[in-house]
């Protein structure tokens, strides 16, 4: 388990150096109407982190807890993710991953194998849900990298 407690402490790193060198105007294009923003990507990064600590800590601390689903385009567009600022996100996201990682750092091997019953997916177990939240993370960053090269083309 300690490579996947490295690769979800590494999330924050990851996702700023995808961001490296970025103007404001980059961080506000939206590649379609209906795609996000990399400043989008970024705060809803910290709210779906949110979301996954408290399952982490509920499948740690009680037997079998129900988890429960959010929609992300709900929150984007319901809580306006335009409208805030995306470094108050982005320090929150770097604080809840170094919040969680000493905690994941170190559990007992048998909790990785706890379970939590996700009200669409299932059961899950804590490992189960690391693992989607750093692939989570990886997936992103592909999207942004996709929103820098749309950039790139539009201003061609």
């Amino acid at each position: 388990m300690e490579a996947l407690v490295q690769g979800y402490a590494a999330g924050y790193d990851r996702l700023v150096s995808a961001m490296d060198g970025l103007c404001e105007e980059q961080l506000v294009f939206k590649p379609a109407a209906d795609k996000w923003s990399i400043k989008e990507v970024v705060i809803h990064l910290c709210d779906a982190e949110l979301n996954a600590i408290e399952r982490m800590k509920r499948v740690i601390s009680e037997d079998n807890p129900p988890l429960l689903k959010f929609d992300p385009d709900a929150w984007a567009s319901r809580l306006d993710y335009r409208s805030l600022d995306m470094y108050t996100y982005l320090f929150l996201f770097r604080a809840l991953r170094a919040s969680m990682t000493p905690i994941l750092e170190n559990i007992a091997d048998d909790v990785w194998q706890r379970t939590g019953m996700h009200n669409t997916a299932g059961k899950q177990t804590l490992e189960d849900i690391v693992r989607m939240f750093v692939q989570h993370v990886d997936r992103h960053i592909q999207q942004i990298e996709r929103n820098k090269q749309a950039y790139a083309a539009q201003r061609r």
